[in-house]
């Protein structure tokens, strides 16, 4: 059994911080001693508390070049046996490249991509940042790919490996079960977005588009909120277009949910409509539980639709595609999801399986 520690210096609760904990509990329950290093007052410190993970608190921003932080974290580290560091935040790359170096690669540090490169990373300074990389985990093969085309880093320590998904032990609600849980309308055609409330998740964009729908039986949910230690000028911005608006009591703001289980359930169609989506976490959990997706023609959702179906794409930026996506939904024009591949392949104990032979042998 190995010892692991995740770093996860983030105040948010997203995909990053949610992946890191899922994955730290997953390799917990299989016996490998874990850490989460993380902020006090985290949201991720908070519940590895509440789920008995180890943790060492810190008072820490992600930010470059933090030597005296990292040499700290080095010797910790060293002191109490960890020699694999996992991450996931694009912002700690330096912390942990930083920990590698000055353990003398005594820890190995491996970094799970779910943030999109944004362009070429080949610069100098950069190059010489990832050499103290052990391994780069890609989710999805495209992710590979553009690591391989955009990044000097070394093909032979670039890897695939999915983004684990818990598997649906319990019996599913129905419909009206999840609905009636939820507090939510029955009997109307609930088009729902998970996820912070963010320009980059686009909710004004598809706040417009169902604008210019002409059918009263159906509703907008916004599940979600603004990410905790940024500014909600676009979050209130959006509640007062909405409240303004002549569709206002066909939207609602449902404000984050702990029951995702219940929200898959209730709703009748998934729209993801994030310019880029890196993994698509919602997209995946939404397949995973049957809810038909309609995802920007890019990144993640485009790449988990085209391999297992269950939705359809759209044009980014162009509400008429996505309103005709939605209605070819709605009428069940649409590939069918392949559960057998998709349950195999995105199976916890499979990943787990796969993390332990090729990162940590």
């Amino acid at each position: 059994m190995k010892r692991i520690a995740y770093l996860s210096l983030s105040e948010a609760w997203g995909g990053l911080e949610m992946n890191q904990l899922r994955n730290a509990l997953a390799m917990h329950r299989r016996g490998h001693k874990v850490l989460i290093i993380a902020n006090g007052s985290s949201a991720i410190a908070q519940r590895a508390a509440q789920e008995n993970i180890p943790l060492y608190i810190v008072q820490q921003k992600t930010k470059h070049y933090q030597w005296f932080f990292a040499r700290k974290l080095s010797r910790y580290l060293l002191e109490q046996g960890y020699n694999d560091l996992f991450f996931r935040n694009n912002r700690e790359q330096s912390i942990a490249a930083s920990i590698a170096f000055l353990s003398l690669g005594k820890i190995k540090v491996h970094y799970f991509m779910e943030m999109a490169l944004g362009g070429k990373r080949n610069q100098f300074f950069r190059t010489l940042r990832y050499r103290f990389f052990t391994s780069w985990c890609c989710p999805l093969p495209y992710l590979k790919d553009q690591v391989l085309e955009l990044t000097k880093f070394s093909a032979k320590k670039v890897h695939v490996i999915p983004s684990g998904i818990e598997s649906l032990n319990e019996a599913p609600y129905t419909k009206n079960d999840a609905r009636e849980l939820l507090g939510w309308p029955q009997n109307v055609t609930l088009l729902v977005m998970v996820g912070r409330i963010d320009p980059k998740k686009r909710q004004e964009f598809v706040f417009e588009m169902f604008l210019k729908r002409q059918n009263p039986d159906e509703m907008l949910l916004f599940v979600g909120e603004s990410t905790l230690d940024e500014p909600s000028d676009y979050f209130t911005s959006l509640q007062q277009k909405v409240g303004s608006s002549a569709k206002k009591e066909q939207i609602l703001f449902a404000g984050f949910q702990h029951n995702m289980r219940a929200v898959y359930a209730a709703a009748d169609i998934m729209i993801m409509a994030s310019e880029y989506e890196t993994v698509g976490m919602a997209t995946l959990e939404a397949l995973q539980h049957g809810c038909p997706v309609v995802g920007v023609n890019n990144g993640g959702s485009k790449a988990l639709i085209e391999q297992y179906g269950g939705g359809l794409c759209y044009e980014a930026k162009d509400d008429k595609s996505l309103n005709a996506c939605i209605d070819r939904i709605k009428a069940e024009h649409f590939p069918s999801i392949v559960q057998s591949d998709f349950e195999q392949h995105f199976n916890f104990d499979n990943v787990c399986t796969l993390v332990e032979q090729t990162l940590l042998n």
